[in-house]
């Protein structure tokens, strides 16, 4: 049995895709199962762990392919992570899924015996057929957001979108992530404390701003292996203590498998 979680926000940029790969190759680190998706188009979570892009996710979920899962997933090159990838054929799957009755219940219905701990699920910004089935198949929601006004208002539509389907998705939303966190800017540090404000106690610790995760995606590499002493992973110091940052939102994740 495996525990699925979606990590979407309806608006770009983000940090969707970083957040994923991290929290996915984290939890490959230690010890768990992991099997990370890629339902954007633009192929992402390729890029940042190295690997060519390819039409997985189309193999995978075409009706008139019914490729098994074991049969279309990849290596990620990490221990204990494997992969299904997204390009550009995942449009052309998305046009031949409308079509199809009960398409919201088919990325569930092929995940339903996969032999892995955590399935993650990165989500594109575009409220489509796949965001639909991703919501449905996911356990729960984690949502990224920048701090600002219109990333935060992108919250505001991924709890809607969840919200409007929920006579058929027993997805809950296991957190609010606030990313890019700059403690020296106005901006970023009003727009936390009115997230806090509103959202209460699913906002998560911040995750920083950090070249570095940047820098680790040009490379293929994940942020634990190239650059371990990252502000994106350790947060920011606060008095004698460390706040914020991928370790602890890796703890919170851990917690809800």
């Amino acid at each position: 049995m495996h525990t699925t979680m979606a990590i979407l926000n309806q608006k770009g940029g983000v940090g969707k895709t970083t957040t994923a790969v991290t929290l996915a190759s984290g939890l490959a680190r230690n010890g768990y199962r992991v099997l990370l998706i890629d339902l954007d188009t633009q192929g992402n979570v390729a890029d940042s762990l190295g690997l060519p892009h390819s039409d997985d996710l189309r193999r995978l979920l075409s009706p008139d392919l019914h490729v098994p899962i074991d049969q279309v997933v990849t290596s990620s090159g990490l221990d204990h992570l494997d992969v299904i990838r997204s390009d550009k054929s995942t449009t052309s799957l998305k046009q031949t899924l409308a079509g199809v009755t009960l398409r919201e219940y088919i990325l569930a219905d092929v995940l339903i015996n996969a032999a892995y701990d955590v399935i993650l699920l990165d989500c594109a910004p575009s409220a489509d057929l796949l965001h639909f089935a991703a919501l449905v198949a996911a356990d729960y929601l984690l949502i990224p957001t920048r701090l600002d006004k219109l990333a935060v208002n992108g919250v505001r539509d991924a709890l809607q979108t969840l919200a409007s389907l929920r006579r058929i998705t027993r997805c809950q939303v296991a957190g609010i992530l606030p990313t890019f966190y700059e403690r020296v800017t106005l901006e970023s540090h009003e727009q936390l404390i009115h997230l806090a404000q509103t959202f209460g106690k699913l906002v998560l610790p911040p995750i920083p701003q950090d070249t570095q995760c940047r820098v680790a995606t040009r490379y293929g590499k994940t942020l634990w292996d190239y650059a371990p002493n990252a502000k994106a992973l350790n947060g920011y110091e606060q008095g004698n203590r460390w706040v914020g940052g991928y370790r602890q939102v890796l703890d919170r994740v851990k917690d809800w498998l």
